[in-house]
């Protein structure tokens, strides 16, 4: 239950997406970072009492804004059997790409639009994310997926979209965007003839989507405005989320409590204490939309 750690390093973002956790008020930046020798030293603690870290992500904010990234990556490709990084891209320069691809790390790109006149009016950044992810493909990093967020804004440049992943060999994956359906962003504002168009689309391309449990309730929520049920929360069962501080979580939201702070924190009480907050609560009943890609 500790073998995927998400740690969120960065309290802060360059770019300013309206629909983002910290942007519509669900989520508050965690005020202090903590340094490589912090999280190594609790990494070696966590295999030390038989914890294999299979998977490490790096998201954040964005992980980039650290100088101290390169530090940060070498601790967890020594510790950790993969390493993804999520990133806007916007900060990714020749060395950064050199990097990330002579390290094997996996790197997950959000971009909303391939249009930058379009892209621009929600999140901002697309020709600098764009640019990034000719750099990535240039040094040639092995796994690169594109992740889009789908809103009332975006849905119907899909097929552009699919196209660009497509041409540049990418993979791709495809989000809801979590607000509510008063929002302007919500998909639910969207008229039934654009509901289906966008259900075809998903259908049409499950080879290059995978994931066909997680696009099956996708097509569920677009149909019946309903999150489906589900067996429980991959993410919070594999691992834990750690803020920029260092505080341990059971998921990204934040809605538990605390399971310690990787400063001080013994694994074995952090499993303890993550079994107790599951065990007291019914799998996969606090799935909501904006956290469904994690299940």
């Amino acid at each position: 239950m500790l073998s995927e750690q998400t740690f969120m390093i960065a309290n802060s973002c360059n770019l300013s997406c309206t629909y983002c956790w910290y942007e519509v008020g669900t989520s508050e930046y965690a005020p202090t970072p903590v340094g490589p020798d912090t999280y190594r030293r609790w990494l070696e603690r966590c295999k030390s009492t038989g914890v294999s870290i299979d998977r490490v992500n790096f998201t954040g904010g964005e992980p980039l804004l650290r100088e101290d990234f390169p530090g940060l990556l070498d601790v967890a490709t020594r510790h950790a059997g993969s390493v993804a990084v999520f990133t806007n891209a916007v900060l990714v320069r020749d060395e950064t790409a050199e990097l990330l691809a002579s390290s094997g790390t996996e790197v997950h790109v959000s971009i909303d639009h391939v249009s930058e006149h379009i892209g621009d009016r929600v999140r901002g950044g697309t020709k600098a994310t764009l640019k990034g992810i000719a750099r990535l493909v240039e040094h040639g990093v092995r796994k690169l997926q594109v992740c889009v967020v789908i809103t009332a804004k975006n849905h119907t440049d899909l097929p552009e979209i699919v196209r660009f992943t497509q041409s540049h060999g990418l993979d791709l994956e495809l989000m809801p965007v979590g607000v509510p359906e008063t929002h302007p962003l919500s998909l639910r504002s969207i008229d039934p003839e654009a509901t289906a168009s966008l259900s075809a689309l998903i259908e049409e391309h499950r080879g290059l989507l995978g994931r066909e449990g997680y696009y099956r309730r996708f097509r569920r929520f677009l149909g019946t405005g309903q999150v489906s049920p589900t067996p429980g929360c991959g993410a919070a069962e594999r691992g834990v989320f750690v803020n920029s501080d260092g505080e341990i979580w059971m998921c990204p939201q934040r809605s538990a409590e605390t399971f310690g702070n990787i400063a001080t924190a013994d694994p074995e009480e952090v499993l303890k204490r993550k079994r107790a907050a599951a065990a007291a609560k019914r799998p996969g009943s606090c799935v909501k939309l904006d956290c469904l890609v994690l299940t």
